[in-house]
């Protein structure tokens, strides 16, 4: 009995996936993930921590925040869709304007949904620190907290009120009051 080969998927496939604002399609390790569009709070919620990276980074001038889904190549195996990303305004060059990120982003946000709580909390917050990115923020809007993944790190920083976010010489601060309302 012969077992059926392993298909593992690239970039190349990912591409190659019609455009459905239903679903995200990610590849994570070769395999393709696919899930359904977010929920009405969680939507709200990326919103509200959008509104308030942009005023803040802005502001300062420390670069771009875009929200999700936006397409983030960390490698050919690797093709993912965050919630909420931010690029340094001095690696702009990671950016193509017309397609996705091409690269580790400065900063990645995952606000969890009842069907992806392990997958984002888990596989994918290793998979970002284990190639390049040096933050990752998962939301819980259920709690009402943030934890806060560094590269190098063993554990997180969880955040209830306010969080600290040093940027550059910048330190930003969010009152998650805000982020949760």
């Amino acid at each position: 009995m012969s077992s059926r080969p392993t298909i593992r998927y690239t970039y190349q496939d990912y591409l190659a996936v019609p455009e459905d604002p239903a679903h995200r399609h990610e590849i994570v390790d070769g395999e393709l993930h696919v899930s359904a569009a977010p929920r009405f709070r969680h939507q709200e919620v990326v919103g509200n921590l959008l509104e308030l990276l942009r005023q803040r980074v802005r502001a300062s001038r420390l670069g771009t925040v875009v929200p999700g889904p936006v397409t983030v190549r960390l490698h050919d195996e690797l093709v993912v869709e965050p919630d909420v990303v931010f690029v340094l305004r001095g690696r702009m060059d990671i950016v193509d304007r017309e397609g996705g990120i091409h690269g580790p982003p400065d900063l990645v946000v995952e606000v969890l949904s009842p069907s992806n709580r392990s997958y984002d909390r888990d596989l994918k917050r290793k998979r970002y620190l284990e190639n390049g990115v040096p933050e990752v923020w998962i939301v819980d809007a259920d709690d009402q907290t943030v934890e806060v993944w560094k590269a190098g790190r063993q554990e997180p920083l969880r955040s209830r009120d306010t969080l600290e976010w040093a940027v550059g010489d910048e330190t930003l601060l969010l009152d998650l009051a805000e982020v949760f309302a």
